[in-house]
């Protein structure tokens, strides 16, 4: 394998905002969903002259935890998970908070009112960003029944926040983000039937970020956000790796933002080949 040469960057660990949950038996699913994750211990302890070694058999739907929806999910003939660009998983981050309107109302929609909003005291969503929607659901996360609003398969019962139909049109319509995130179950409102907030994205080829950590930390802008999925060729979703730099023009240069950019690239590669 050739050998890579990167330059050294100076970045604390509070620089860096883990925005994934871990993968275990208690992960959130899609109530009907037949395959949770499993990780299964194929040995763990000696092994003929090796004084350790570790090794594990591991299943799960595409679509649990910390994941991305690619655009074919929900529209025929559009990305799958391994073609998405690569460029298209790094950008800048931006958080539209509308917990304040969910703390009353678990059916809560985030309308385009919030984005005009936004825009008014933030400036226009800019091209090629992650937006991301925060709910304030987050907290509730490993209490499967206050995140979902039922502790039943039945999805009729499903209660928890999400976009609105007319959001999501303005989005995919007048802004050119990358992808949308949310830390919820669902970037449709729980009561959702006919999932028109995953349509009208991913018609657009912008992909889906669900249950998405620690959203509380995100800034409302100045970050740059890496969202790497496991490159399951034809998937229509996959596991994804959230990281969020926080990197505003005053606190990283724009040769650590390259360096950094580089090394993940490099990481996300070999964690593929591998």
């Amino acid at each position: 394998m050739r050998e890579l040469s990167l330059a050294p960057w100076d970045i604390s660990t509070s620089d860096v905002l883990e925005m994934t949950y871990p993968f275990e038996t208690s992960t959130i699913y899609w109530p009907t969903t037949e395959r949770r994750f499993s990780l299964d211990i194929v040995i763990r302890g000696p092994s003929g002259n090796i004084s350790w070694y570790e090794s594990n058999n591991y299943g799960a739907n595409e679509h649990g935890g910390t994941h991305l929806d690619s655009p074919s999910h929900f529209f025929q003939g559009r990305w799958r998970v391994h073609q998405i660009p690569t460029k298209n998983l790094i950008g800048q981050g931006i958080k539209v908070d509308m917990s304040s309107k969910a703390a009353t109302n678990p059916d809560a929609w985030l309308e385009v009112a919030d984005l005009e909003k936004w825009e008014k005291e933030n400036g226009q969503i800019p091209d090629a960003s992650i937006l991301f929607v925060y709910t304030g659901w987050g907290k509730y996360y490993t209490n499967r029944t206050r995140y979902l609003g039922t502790d039943t398969n039945d999805t009729n019962k499903l209660h928890f926040p999400g976009i609105s139909p007319a959001a999501a049109n303005w989005i995919a319509t007048n802004r050119k983000v990358y992808g949308v995130g949310i830390d919820t179950a669902s970037i449709d409102y729980g009561q959702s039937k006919t999932f028109e907030v995953h349509v009208a994205l991913f018609e657009k080829n912008i992909y889906g970020l669900e249950n998405v950590a620690d959203l509380n930390q995100l800034p409302t802008k100045g970050s740059t956000v890496y969202a790497f999925p496991m490159q399951i060729k034809d998937g229509s979703g996959a596991p994804v790796r959230i990281v969020a730099v926080l990197n505003s023009d005053t606190s990283t240069s724009v040769a650590s933002r390259i360096q950094i950019t580089w090394v993940l690239l490099v990481m996300s590669y070999l964690l593929i080949q591998w």
